[in-house]
């Protein structure tokens, strides 16, 4: 941030405004980060840090299946607060074998999140319905795909595809906050869908994330070109 102030301070006009929107770029990244941060902690500690008191009241109808639906709770958590750290550039720098840990801890819960996510949309009391169902297990197939290609593209020492790869991952990871968050949202259209609403949203709560990270970083590879 500093090397960039000082470029709007030696650099001609037309510089200083190209220098200026990047910086304005990253106070933007950084604001939207820490905003993300703080919705995702608030949602965990509303809708999932509870599950970790096992009991049938806690569970409800889902007690029956209490081993898988904890084991996607400890997995999606993992999977949550470890992966903001496998984008740490200093950590990736300066402690190569913790980010390789971090990432191979981030991919065990990914593993748990996701094979829970595939038993439980087999099983329409855990999901009520088949379109909810349907949307999780698709969610489940991009989640498994896209780590497993981001293990083989690093195995491969293609660090591009790798980190593309690791983004679209998370933004899936993150379907857990974007969901919830798209429920509680005070949007006309989304309340008033009515049966439809459960469904809707289910599908638009990771497809959203997983295309927009897409297009985002098929955009900046294509800027470096």
């Amino acid at each position: 941030m500093d090397a960039l102030l000082l470029e709007l301070e030696t650099f001609p006009l037309p510089r200083r405004f190209a220098v200026m929107a990047r910086v304005l770029t990253i106070l933007a990244a950084t604001l939207g980060a820490c905003a993300l941060a703080v919705v995702a902690v608030l949602i965990f500690r509303r809708d999932a840090l509870p599950f970790y008191v096992l009991s049938e009241q806690t569970y409800g109808r889902f007690w029956p299946h209490l081993p898988v639906m904890a084991a996607h709770i400890l997995g999606g958590s993992a999977a949550l607060f470890l992966g903001p750290l496998q984008f740490w550039e200093r950590l990736r720098r300066t402690r190569p074998g913790l980010h390789r840990a971090v990432g191979y801890g981030y991919l065990c819960g990914v593993a748990l999140g996701a094979a829970s996510a595939f038993y439980m949309s087999f099983h329409l009391e855990l999901t009520r319905t088949v379109g909810f169902a349907v949307g999780l297990f698709c969610l489940a197939v991009c989640w498994t795909g896209t780590a497993m290609l981001s293990w083989w593209a690093i195995r491969g020492r293609n660090v591009a595809l790798h980190r593309q790869l690791m983004a679209q991952n998370y933004a899936l990871t993150l379907s857990f906050v974007v969901t919830r968050w798209l429920f509680d949202a005070p949007i006309a259209f989304v309340q008033d869908m009515g049966p439809m609403r459960y469904i809707t949203m289910g599908w638009v709560g990771w497809v959203m994330p997983f295309a927009l990270t897409g297009f985002y970083m098929q955009l900046r590879g294509a800027r470096r070109l």
